[in-house]
């Protein structure tokens, strides 16, 4: 029998929070694209404009849209795979969802493209990637279990930690380089060197250095930024390492298949 469970409004925003701002943050590169030039210039003043509340606005609503978009698809895909493992995003669940995606999205430039923002953001970035962290550990401890046998709802669920400390992971990095920029230091990573972009930079970095590849083209600088480096690498190799793992002793379509 399926189980519903009564999901809050801060557990959908403890999952969706940093994707849906990493997602927003890319979406502002786009609306660039766009927008007039004068407009989007205004972002980073340090003063809250009245077209600054508009970009917050668009942004909010079309990264509230992609949330949408893709809980209807996923929605789809399960109603004609059958899965057992995994159930459709509720109606209450999605209109959190879609909420906190034009939170994020609007968050994007009210708090990460002003200066004063830029710690706040990055504290509480911090503090969703720490509960992330406790949570993935949860979930291996369980799954590491002798004779225990994880579901693909259950690796679908470290993918998207997974997925989610890459998105935190390249905000941190990003958030990092503005604050050294800010106080006048060394750059960390050295993102805007010869006209590049911190946050392209940054999420190309945050790849190379989570799945070890290590190109060598941007390494960090400062001490704090190498600190980073070696949390980063560490922690990302370990998930990687146990999700194989786990991969690698068998997967079931269900909980209920491993009594039949």
């Amino acid at each position: 029998m399926e189980q519903r469970t009564n999901t809050s409004f801060w557990q959908v925003a403890f999952t969706h929070f940093v994707p849906c701002f990493f997602v927003g943050v890319f979406l502002l590169y786009a609306l660039n694209g766009v927008l007039p030039e004068n407009i989007v210039t205004t972002l980073a003043n340090g003063t809250l404009a009245l077209e600054d509340v508009t970009i917050a606005c668009l942004n909010g609503t079309l990264t509230a849209g992609i949330v949408w978009l893709f809980h209807r698809n996923r929605n789809r895909r399960l109603k004609r795979g059958g899965a057992r493992s995994q159930h459709p995003v509720e109606k209450k669940m999605l209109r959190y969802a879609i909420l906190v995606g034009f939170m994020s999205g609007a968050l994007d430039v009210l708090l990460l493209l002003h200066a004063k923002g830029v710690i706040s953001i990055t504290i509480l970035v911090v503090f969703i990637l720490v509960c992330h962290l406790k949570a993935f550990n949860r979930h291996i401890v369980n799954m590491l279990k002798p004779g225990n046998i994880a579901t693909w709802g259950e690796v679908s669920e470290l993918m998207r930690i997974y997925m989610t400390m890459l998105a935190g992971f390249t905000l941190l990095n990003a958030t990092m380089e503005g604050i050294h920029l800010l106080l006048g230091g060394t750059p960390v990573f050295g993102f805007m060197v010869n006209g590049g972009d911190i946050f392209l930079n940054a999420f190309y970095y945050t790849v190379v250095s989570m799945t070890t590849l290590g190109f060598g083209d941007i390494v960090p600088h400062t001490w704090d930024g190498k600190l980073m480096l070696i949390f980063q690498c560490l922690v990302s190799y370990i998930m990687f390492a146990l999700m194989v793992g786990i991969i690698t002793r068998g997967v079931v379509s269900a909980r209920d298949n491993e009594e039949s």
